[in-house]
């Protein structure tokens, strides 16, 4: 799938590649600057020159050399800015209001000298401004040189790599389903969006929580309501027990009092948006897409969360840890206290087309807010136990397992975008007010969290499979989107009612495909002895083996797997192909199971699409077989399956369109 600005993009790519080259190099050198690349995202742009590279759009040894070059410019530049200015560089922006930045990689070329240099533009935090510090140290010309080459080098592949494989699996998802690019895209950017978020929030917070709590802490002392409760939550020396419970009580109430009145008020569930991005994901659901999506909802499951809370309990009990036993026993005696109140007071229907048979939903989302609350509590008791400036990884592996978790619901269409948002903030307020009450009466109690996070994954591990070993198939047929059946007698199909047929493939937003081009009527079986008696062979499985061929450039198109295709979210249920030109090229037909069902028999009514295939190598990396768009198969080419059928060949919408209705 492809918009027209992304479409002239392509083209403006193609055919300007000296311009393309210009940019690649100029956009390195920039990133490669001391003050310019602490500004200008490089890892996202070399991402994106790989991702271009993957599809198909951009010569890989082209972008590498370009790319490379321009590193070497600009940390040349930025080596020069060092020897010639010195220690003016501090007072320049934004060094003058992050003197830290220089420190950092001062401390960085004190302690790996030339080969700082080298591995400095790998490392984040002294990428901008490593090669300005050796400048301003005296590095010599000469072996900054020999250093700034070999790791620009090694640099550009490093960074066109990663966006290689996602654009080439970009490239591969748009050739089963436009859909599968858009869910993938999503995916990418939610994820990267979560990562920048934990990394950013967490470093923010620790830099500002302990003032702000002492600060509040000092306000509120000496206060009717409030003083109580922040002595009881924040001094080591008086228990917490009645400041979490009160509050405990109090947020509980306060989002039951609020759901009840916005009931009240004529504002239900769902919403406009929650409508409108349900039926947005529904046009995104595929069969392989499904089968990731359930696996993932089942993670947050009652089934498994609460066998896996009950490890932890157990885990700490065991190694004497009260406190921290206690404080996770108030995590999940919350989480269950919102599963009950809310399901009660504040019910929610989720969508129903989706979730039969599935009941008990509720605003918030009770799953969402247990789920946050058993992975954020364990990664602060873990993050505790870390180096500061190590602790957002705790926190990025929590929101990995929460984030992932909400969103394979809303796919499904489990629940609605509001209630799962609602349930997320409910439990990650819960979450910081206990990890701060953990926190602050632990004392010098400590866990050796490598256990603690070795027994929980661990259990989440086994919990998991076995749980999915048990019902998995029923949660995937549960959360199938169900079809639509249409009935017409024989004699209406073949007269006119092949009409109503639909007459190409068609994927995200009603985007259209190959034509169809054949009509059946039968049972498939039937159908797949048809064409092999009349020479047509299945592909080759799509099996590991058979995917991991694609990835050698010597691979035949004999070894070649044919990737499924998807109409309207249903995969194609038969593939057969046939060999021309001595195993160069194949012909494929394809059948999809479209939901229409002759009045006669209940017989199916298949429709189908035939294409020519050929071998195309990729960048000397892998091999694909794509479908040549130009090539019209002969009239007669299937004519050999009918043999003793009747047939119909009708005009389809476009004049030269010829489709052949097949029927016993």
């Amino acid at each position: 799938m492809q918009s027209e600005f992304v479409t002239a993009l392509f083209d403006w790519i193609a055919s300007n590649p000296g311009w393309v080259s210009a940019v690649i190099f100029i956009s390195s050198a920039a990133e490669s600057l001391t003050i310019i690349g602490v500004i200008i995202p490089g890892a996202l742009i070399m991402f994106s020159f790989g991702a271009l590279i993957g599809l198909g759009h951009l010569d890989f040894w082209s972008a590498y050399w370009w790319s490379a070059s321009g590193a070497v410019l600009g940390d040349a530049i930025s080596f020069w800015i060092g020897r010639v200015f010195k220690q003016g560089v501090r007072r320049v922006w934004p060094f003058t209001k992050h003197p830290e930045m220089i420190a950092r990689s001062e401390d960085f070329f004190r302690k790996h000298g030339g080969k700082g240099v080298l591995f400095g533009r790998f490392f984040g935090p002294v990428r901008g401004t490593i090669p300005t510090v050796a400048g301003m140290m005296d590095m010599s010309w000469r072996d900054f040189m020999i250093a700034n080459v070999v790791s620009a080098i090694l640099w550009a592949p490093a960074y066109l790599i990663p966006g290689m494989a996602f654009g080439a699996s970009l490239d591969i998802a748009s050739r089963v389903a436009g859909r599968l690019v858009v869910l993938i895209l999503i995916v990418a950017v939610l994820l990267w969006i979560t990562v920048w978020l934990v990394r950013h929030l967490t470093r923010w917070f620790q830099g500002r929580a302990t003032g702000w709590v002492q600060g509040f802490y000092a306000w509120s002392q000496g206060r009717r309501w409030i003083g109580p409760i922040s002595a009881s939550l924040l001094d080591p020396k008086r228990g917490e027990l009645p400041a979490l419970a009160t509050l405990a009580i109090l947020l509980l109430g306060a989002v039951t009092l609020v759901g009840l009145s916005l009931s009240a008020a004529g504002h239900r569930l769902p919403s406009g948006f929650d409508q409108s991005l349900h039926y947005f994901f529904q046009e995104l659901r595929t069969s392989w897409a499904d089968a990731l999506m359930v696996f993932t909802a089942e993670l947050g499951d009652y089934q498994v969360v609460l066998p896996v809370s009950l490890v932890v309990f157990g885990w700490l009990v065991w190694r004497r840890k009260r406190v921290a036993a206690w404080h996770w026993l108030a995590a999940l005696g919350f989480g269950m206290a919102t599963n009950l109140l809310f399901k009660w007071a504040l019910p929610v229907a989720s969508p129903i087309e989706i979730s039969r048979g599935v009941s008990g939903y509720s605003f918030p989302s009770s799953h969402a807010t247990l789920s946050t609350l058993v992975f954020g509590f364990l990664a602060v008791l873990i993050a505790r136990e870390m180096k500061p400036h190590r602790r957002w990884m705790a926190y990025l592996a929590a929101a990995f397992m929460i984030v992932p978790i909400a969103f394979a619901r809303l796919y499904l269409g489990v629940q609605w975008l509001t209630d799962t948002l609602a349930g997320l903030c409910l439990g990650l307020i819960w979450v910081s007010v206990l990890g701060l009450a953990y926190t602050r009466h632990a004392g010098a109690i400590r866990l050796h969290w490598r256990w603690l996070l070795a027994y929980s994954a661990a259990a989440l591990l086994a919990i998991q499979v076995l749980y999915a070993s048990f019902n998995y198939r029923a949660d995937l047929e549960r959360y199938r989107p169900q079809p639509v059946i249409t009935e017409q007698t024989q004699e209406h199909w073949l007269r006119d009612g092949w009409r109503r047929l639909p007459p190409q493939r068609l994927d995200f937003r009603g985007i259209q495909r190959q034509d169809f081009v054949m009509q059946w009527a039968g049972d498939r079986a039937e159908l797949k002895t048809r064409l092999r008696e009349a020479g047509w062979e299945p592909p080759p499985p799509s099996n590991l083996r058979n995917l991991l061929l694609c990835l050698s450039p010597e691979a035949t198109l004999q070894e070649l797997p044919v990737l499924p295709q998807m109409h309207e979210g249903r995969e194609d249920a038969l593939q057969m192909v046939r060999y021309t030109d001595g195993g160069a090229t194949r012909w494929l037909v394809r059948f999809w199971d479209i939901g229409v069902r002759l009045r006669e028999g209940k017989q199916p009514v298949w429709v189908g699409s035939i294409s020519l295939q050929q071998r195309e190598p990729r960048m000397r990396l892998f091999t694909l077989a794509v479908d040549n768009p130009q090539t019209r198969a002969p009239v007669d080419l299937l004519a050999p399956a009918w043999q003793g059928l009747r047939t119909r060949i009708v005009s389809g919408r476009n004049p030269n369109e010829r489709i052949t209705l097949v029927a016993p």
